[in-house]
């Protein structure tokens, strides 16, 4: 497990999150010791997870009394910032270690309707449902986007709406262009990181009816 320390975020928030000077040497003493060892991508909060959480504060009716699922949430600010409100929430990722410590955030913060599960989006399970899905900048690979895009159809043919925040990424312009006959309304942010700031947009997706 990567070095953990207590992190306060915005709204108050407080969560274990690894030690950002120690991810990569941790990750080097990983792979020294199994060559196959993942970077731990999971183990930063990305600017997208930044604005996701400032939108779900905003907008909390996309939650509230809501069965909430978070796919690829890495650390998942997101739903920990707005758990309490939820009627049940599931945070998921594919790396067990992100898991872990979702679940250790969980019980750091005394949840009682939340969950840590593993979940890989390309082969979930037919039986998960949702009101909201929320997704964080999980289009930044464009070898996933057909199974992020078939992973999108299917919730939303089951009545799910999607939050997806993203940066601008040229890559992504097919992505975008596939699911945009879903996009009802977008809000944008500006976060900063490392003396900068990174341009996001939050997607509301929803299934059109005209």
């Amino acid at each position: 497990m990567y070095p953990l320390q207590l992190y306060t975020f915005n709204h108050g928030l407080t969560l274990y999150a690894p030690e950002p000077k120690l991810i990569k040497p941790t990750y080097e003493k990983l792979v020294a010791e199994n060559p196959a060892t993942i970077f731990p991508y999971w183990a930063k909060i990305w600017a997208s997870a930044h604005a996701m959480s400032d939108f779900l504060q905003e907008e909390p009716t996309y939650v509230q009394n809501k069965i909430v699922l978070e796919i690829g949430a890495g650390i998942g600010l997101p739903s920990l910032s707005i758990a309490k409100q939820a009627q049940k929430i599931v945070i998921s990722d594919y790396a067990p270690d992100a898991v872990s410590l979702i679940q250790k955030n969980i019980e750091h913060l005394k949840l009682s309707n939340t969950w840590s599960e593993r979940i890989d989006w390309n082969t979930i399970s037919e039986d998960l449902v949702a009101d909201t899905v929320i997704l964080s900048d999980t289009n930044y690979e464009p070898a996933a986007h057909n199974h992020l895009i078939l992973l999108i159809n299917k919730f939303i043919n089951k009545g799910s709406t999607i939050l997806l925040a993203t940066p601008n990424r040229i890559a992504s312009n097919p992505f975008i262009e596939k699911i945009s006959k879903y996009i009802s309304s977008t809000k944008k942010y500006s976060i900063p990181e490392n003396d900068a700031y990174i341009d996001i947009v939050v997607m509301v997706l929803k299934h059109n009816l005209s």
